[in-house]
């Protein structure tokens, strides 16, 4: 997946709330899309799910809580097209070697 947007970081302030929305609605809505698109090697999930979050980031490396909430719009996307609750992942995040323009890469398991 693309580096999260800006609005998605828990950091960000926008002055308009709607600006804010818009950007993470369309990171849940390419994290869903995404996910059908890969939905035939995905096998039935129940209990737990296991999700590696590996971001290979721009320049620095951001702090791992901060990675996690801006992730939330990706989660809540892959939630929408598995039909389970978000509840349900236990992600983990790891950094990988830095990428022009950054990249979220989620691995089940």
């Amino acid at each position: 997946m693309p580096w999260p947007p800006k609005a998605c970081w828990p950091n960000f302030r926008s002055r308009t709330f709607h600006a804010k929305a818009r950007d993470v609605r369309k990171a849940r809505d390419w994290a869903l899309l995404a996910t059908k698109a890969d939905m035939p090697k995905c096998p039935l999930l129940t209990g737990r799910i296991p999700l590696l979050l590996t971001y290979h980031p721009r320049a620095q490396h951001p702090d791992k809580d901060n990675c996690l909430s801006a992730a939330k719009a990706y989660l809540d996307g892959i939630a929408e097209a598995w039909a389970v609750n978000d509840r349900c992942f236990d992600p983990r995040v790891v950094f990988g070697a830095r990428v022009k323009g950054g990249r979220v890469v989620v691995t089940i398991g």
